[in-house]
């Protein structure tokens, strides 16, 4: 059903990231949100970027055809180096995944805010 949804929300990106196999996956769709202003921002409307991919050799960011392709991308250039049960937060910042120093607070705000 997600598949054929044009805009991602929060329960649809949860569905895709279970169907996909991520783990942690409220974290995940936390960071979503976070990085796309709630499915907002133009990386998202117009790059189906949910996560703020970006191509280090290009200079610019993924462009993706729909918002899963996004999701499963996340799967294969980021979340194949976490280690299992290595605390979710510790990885992101092992990997250097955000430049901001409080973005691991942020995703922890917004998790808290919808449980």
């Amino acid at each position: 059903e997600f598949f054929l949804a044009d805009k991602p929300t929060k329960e649809l990106v949860k569905e895709a990231c279970e169907y996909f196999g991520l783990k942690h996956s409220d974290i995940v769709v936390a960071q979503a949100i976070l990085e796309t202003g709630h499915f907002r921002s133009e990386n998202c409307k117009v790059n189906n970027n949910l996560f703020g991919l970006f191509n280090s050799n290009k200079k610019e960011y993924f462009k993706f055809d729909h918002w899963t392709s996004c999701v499963k991308a996340y799967r294969d250039m980021i979340q194949y180096k976490y280690k299992e049960n290595e605390n979710y937060f510790m990885f992101l910042n092992r990997i250097g995944y955000a430049e901001d120093s409080l973005y691991n607070q942020k995703v922890q705000r917004i998790i808290n805010r919808y449980k």
